[in-house]
Formats: structure tokens, sequence, C-alpha cells
């Protein structure tokens, strides 16, 4: 691939550089309101979970939170992640330490991107292009701030993809002596899938579609020995993902496959009046005799049975099909569209008001007004970077046709999570992972586009 000697000291400048403003923003947010319930949101709950697993009981209460270890709802990883650093560290160092190594995994997704983008071109440039992408797209720098399992999950799938694609799908095309082999890098590959699964359960059957990819590739003689490949994938995969059911089993005789969110989000997805973890309940009880225990020692809540919630999802479909259909187009699509993160830089909506501006004012004072709203600036930065990312990462998934064998796997990835979220419920912080996806294919798109203008230009 030409040029990557030279793109080697830009690369890694774009690397710190990354690692800088994200560590910058990260440094200027405050710590201890993260364990607070009413103003940490779900990183509170994270947080009281973390310490209650290293805290040796099954339950207790921690900063005034429950924790329940022997049934913990939601994928494992991240809960161990922040729960490791609290029996070492004051409240506001936890969060710090937290924080940095999020940052570092930030950083280094903006490597891996640059890796993914360079082969799918073939073009060291693209792949300096993604990683600036990466490095100054401002939902990437301010993400690692927050205590939510974003952050991880983008990089275990980001290592994952980068040595699938790099080592077994297209490593017949290099012939460097000291590179990986293909089971070497397999076996690693599946083993950060299984990291991002258990990060975040709904990639669990991501890599199925890889095996049956590797099949594919094999009967179009592209790769060899299809079959042993697939199997090695599957069953390292399966060996790192049973980790979290067979402690379970063993503890708390409870089986679980990495979290049982699946029916809830398949329910909330059906659901247009969900709310609070409290409406929810409320709607889901409608109808159904239950029974709950007067006196326990914890925050206990109501255990719905998957029958439950079935019948409450066929209820939905059977009484307005249409409108199910409806509603799930709406919400995938407003998750697509939306960028995520904009929240903390204030509540009004910088597209509202242009919208409002265009339709009922269209002055200049009005247009002043609208650029001196909160956060105006680093909105509008989220907006032209997601779109951005959108526009050219589409252009360049049409374009990465000439290169499709390498293409196919992170494009799959999008695709997989766009169906996933078809069914499940779909908010833009759940279809914030494939971002890097978009900005990945965005920079072959620039870089390709970079070409036909120099080649254009007279004497190019």
């Amino acid at each position: 691939m030409r040029g990557d000697r030279a793109h080697f000291r830009v690369l890694w400048l774009i690397v710190l550089a990354g690692f800088v403003l994200r560590f910058a923003y990260a440094m200027q947010q405050p710590t201890l309101i993260q364990f607070t319930s009413s103003t940490g949101g779900d990183s509170s709950g994270y947080l009281v979970n973390g310490a209650g697993f290293f805290s040796g009981k099954e339950h207790g209460w921690i900063r005034g939170l429950p924790f329940y270890i022997s049934s913990l709802k939601s994928a494992p990883l991240y809960i161990l992640f922040v729960g490791i650093f609290q029996p070492l560290l004051p409240d506001h160092e936890t969060i710090i330490a937290i924080r940095l190594f999020q940052c570092l995994a930030s950083a280094a997704t903006v490597y891996l991107a640059y890796r993914l983008a360079r082969v799918i071109a073939g073009n060291g440039r693209a792949g300096l292009v993604a990683a600036g992408l990466m490095a100054l797209h401002p939902a990437l720098v301010t993400e690692p701030a927050n205590i939510a399992t974003e952050t991880l999950y983008v990089f275990f799938l980001a290592m994952g993809l980068w040595l699938y694609i790099e080592y077994v799908v297209c490593g017949r095309a290099d012939p460097r002596p000291y590179r990986l082999s293909a089971a070497a890098a397999l076996a690693l590959a599946a083993a950060a899938f299984g990291l991002a699964t258990l990060t975040r359960g709904v990639s669990a059957l991501f890599p199925l579609a890889l095996a049956a990819h590797l099949l594919f590739l094999g009967r179009r003689k592209l790769i060899c020995r299809p079959r042993q490949l697939a199997l090695l994938l599957i069953l390292i995969y399966a060996a790192v993902v049973s980790t979290w059911t067979i402690y379970n089993l063993a503890l708390w005789n409870r089986f679980i496959i990495v979290s049982d969110q699946l029916m809830p989000a398949l329910w909330r997805g059906a659901e247009s009046r969900d709310g609070s973890p409290e409406q929810n309940d409320r709607l889901l009880l409608e109808g159904v005799a239950v029974t709950t225990p007067a006196d326990c020692e914890v925050d206990c809540k109501f255990e719905h049975a998957t029958e439950t919630y079935l019948s409450k999802i066929g209820a939905i479909i059977r009484a307005d099909f249409t409108r199910f259909i409806t509603l799930r187009a709406g919400e995938l699509a407003y998750s697509i569209l939306q960028p995520y993160g904009t929240a903390p830089f204030g509540d009004i909506s910088i597209v509202e008001a242009g919208r409002n501006w265009i339709a009922h004012d269209r002055s200049l004072a009005g247009f002043v007004q609208v650029l001196r709203l909160e956060g105006f600036a680093i909105k509008l930065a989220f907006w032209l970077f997601h779109y951005l990312g959108l526009a050219f990462g589409v252009l360049g998934m049409i374009w990465s046709r000439e290169r499709w064998v390498a293409a196919l796997p992170l494009a799959g990835f999008a695709i997989y999570t766009l169906l996933a979220h078809s069914f499940l419920l779909a908010i833009p912080r759940y279809l914030f992972p494939v971002e890097f996806v978009w900005l990945i294919f965005a920079g072959a798109a620039i870089d390709k586009l970079y070409d036909r203008w120099t080649t254009a230009r007279p004497g190019g």
C-alpha cells in the first residue's frame, strides 16, 4: 500500500491529538455527580453494581442505591470494568481512572479506523482521512467522559473487525512474513467480538454472520480452510461469551446468555407509550395478575415473564399492524438522522429553532438570536460531522464495491445493527456505534474524490 511510511508520523499526530482532545474534555467534567441516581443517569447503576460485584455480597446498598448481583440484567463486562477501580480508589479518582482508560481506548479506535480504511481503500491516505474524522468528531471526543458502554463496545468491535478483515479476509494478499496467521488473528478477533457482546448484548449474533461470510469466501476460493476457520470463530466466541453463563449457573443457579434485556427491548420497540421504568411496569402489569413479596431487603421489582412480553407484543401487532410498522420505521429513521451526544450542550434544538426562523421570521435579528442559542456552535459541529459521515459513508460503501471482499464485513456490521434495531428499541445512543463505520467509509470516499479531482485538473 502506497505511502504508508510517509503517513506514519501524521497518523500518530492524529492519534495523539485525538487522545488530548478527549482527555482535556473529560477532565473538565464533574465526577461525583456520576454516583447520584437523580443526575448520573445510567452511570449510577453501572457504578453501584460494579462496586457491589467486588463487595463480596449478593445484595445490599451503596451510596443509597441498591445492588443485587445474582440478578444483574445487563451485559456484565462494563459493570466489571467500572467496579474494579472502586475498591482501590476514592470516588473522585475512580471516575478519573475510568475516563482515562476510556480516552485511551477511544484513541486506539482512531488508530484502528486508519487500519480499516487503509485496507478497504487500498490507500493509506484514506486511512488518514478516516482517522482524522474519528479524532475530531465531537461525539467521539465527548463520549469517553461518560460512564457508559459505548466507548469500550466500539473499541472491541473495531479491534475484531480489523483483525478479521486485514488478516483473515485479506491475508493472502499480504506477503509480509512476520504477519499474524489467519487462525491466530481469527482467534483474537473472536475473543474481541466476545468481549464486545459481553459489553453490549446487541452484537450477539454478528459472529454467526461472519461465520457464514467465511463459508461464502471459501466457496469463491478466496480463503483457505473456510470450515475450520468458521468453526474456530464460533468456538472461541462462544467460549468467551459463555463465561457469564457459567458464572451465573455455578453461583446463582440462573441460566442467562449475556443479558435478559432482549424481550424488554423488543416490547419497548413495539410499545409507543413506554417511558420510565415505573411507567413500563404499569404498562406490563395491565391485565396481568401478579403477586410480589411484601418484604424485601432490596428494592425488588416485578420480574416480568417472557410470556408477558410476548403476549403484549402480540396484542400490539394484532391491534394495529400498520401502526407498529410505522412506529418502527419512524423510530429507526429518527435514530439514524439525529446526532447522538448533543444533550449536555443545551436543551434547545438548533434544528427546530432554525425551522421556526425559516417558517415564521427570516429576519436578520431572528437569525442572530438563533446563533446565540446555548451550545449553538458545538451542536452545529455535531450535526456537520454526523451528516458528513452519513453522506460520504454511504458514498464510500457504494464505491467500495470494487473491493467488496474487504468492505463487506464492515458494511455488514452497519447493516446488522440497523436490522437489529428495526425490531429492538432504537434511540440515537443505540445507533451511535455505527458512527465509526460511516467515518471509515467516508475516509475512503473523500480519498477517491480527491483522486478524481486531481486527475481532472489540467496537468493532474
